[in-house]
């Protein structure tokens, strides 16, 4: 048998859910590749055994540093090109961020919490469009992936994600190595409905 050469390529699935072990069989893989949904596949060396971590596949890495977008827009064979569009995990899928970016930290300074995006692109304008009106803006009114506090990705079901999205923002915030390890601390979930007031404070 031939040995495998350094260079060559493999194909590799990252999984979502919590510590990458969302149960995904045959059909549901294939439930996923026809609504596209679940994270991006991706280019690895063969003999790599390191995992693609859930900020690079989500695409989140590149709201916080210039230079992993610019790696993404430089090398589209390696790392899906995704642009501006970051992962959502309750829905599944890459979606548009009213703020979409963020690589010099002015999003996470002067405050002792961080100002990390909730709402996507589309969400932003409709909450514009809502407040502007005479009957004003209510949670339900934004469909099936919110409740009466705001989105469903933000209940706490979903902190291990968002813990290692924001994982390069929470360090700079924090001072320490931009490639250390997520804040466990991170709670991105709804602690009570007039969360979604301060969010929309902060972002809209």
């Amino acid at each position: 048998m031939a040995k495998k050469k350094s260079w060559d390529l493999k194909f590799v699935w990252p999984k979502d859910g919590a510590k990458g072990k969302e149960h995904r069989g045959f059909f549901g893989r294939l439930n996923n590749i026809v609504t596209g949904r679940g994270p991006d596949i991706f280019l690895d060396r063969t003999s790599s055994k390191t995992p693609i971590k859930p900020d690079l596949w989500g695409n989140w890495d590149s709201y916080h540093d210039f230079d992993a977008h610019r790696l993404e827009v430089s090398n589209p064979f390696i790392y899906a090109r995704r642009g501006y569009k970051r992962y959502d995990p309750h829905s599944r899928r890459y979606k548009s961020w009213y703020i979409p970016e963020d690589w010099y930290g002015s999003r996470i300074d002067g405050d002792d919490k961080p100002h990390y995006p909730r709402f996507t692109e589309q969400e932003g304008r409709r909450i514009l469009r809502c407040s502007m009106k005479s009957r004003g803006f209510t949670p339900l009114q934004m469909g099936k992936e919110w409740n009466f506090q705001g989105p469903k990705r933000f209940d706490g079901s979903h902190d291990w994600f968002w813990q290692d999205a924001h994982r390069l923002g929470e360090n700079m915030r924090q001072g320490l190595p931009k490639y250390g390890p997520v804040n466990p601390f991170l709670l991105m979930h709804q602690g009570n409905p007039s969360d979604l007031d301060l969010w929309m404070h902060n972002e809209i």
